[in-house]
């Protein structure tokens, strides 16, 4: 019983407490000026590829549709060869036995 007293009395206080508590007058610039402090220490994480710029992709993409197409004007030049090509590649399958007569899989 006498502890149920003591609890009951510290709990009295504490709201005793809590009515004695005053309002705080803050100024109504406090939260704008503490924002500009938080954003003025925050520290902006670099992006991985911010060296990679418009212009710099844009001659990247050059320079690879200059490759591709300077290779598919090498390809469609060199058809004139294509006769000694397929004897070469022929001879090469039949050095490496990659013909094959039968139509067995575990030739």
């Amino acid at each position: 019983m006498e502890n149920k007293k003591y609890i009951n009395q510290q709990v009295e206080d504490t709201f005793k407490s809590l009515d004695a508590i005053e309002k705080v007058d803050v100024n109504h610039f406090f939260k704008h000026k503490i924002l500009q402090k938080l954003d003025a220490e925050k520290v902006e994480k670099q992006s991985v590829f911010s060296w990679f710029t418009p212009q710099l992709q844009l001659a990247t993409l050059s320079v690879v549709l200059l490759l591709n197409l300077g290779t598919i004007f090498y390809a469609f030049n060199n058809s004139d060869k294509s006769a000694n090509s397929n004897s070469s590649i022929e001879a090469f399958a039949k050095e490496y036995s990659l013909q094959s007569d039968s139509s067995s899989i575990l030739n």
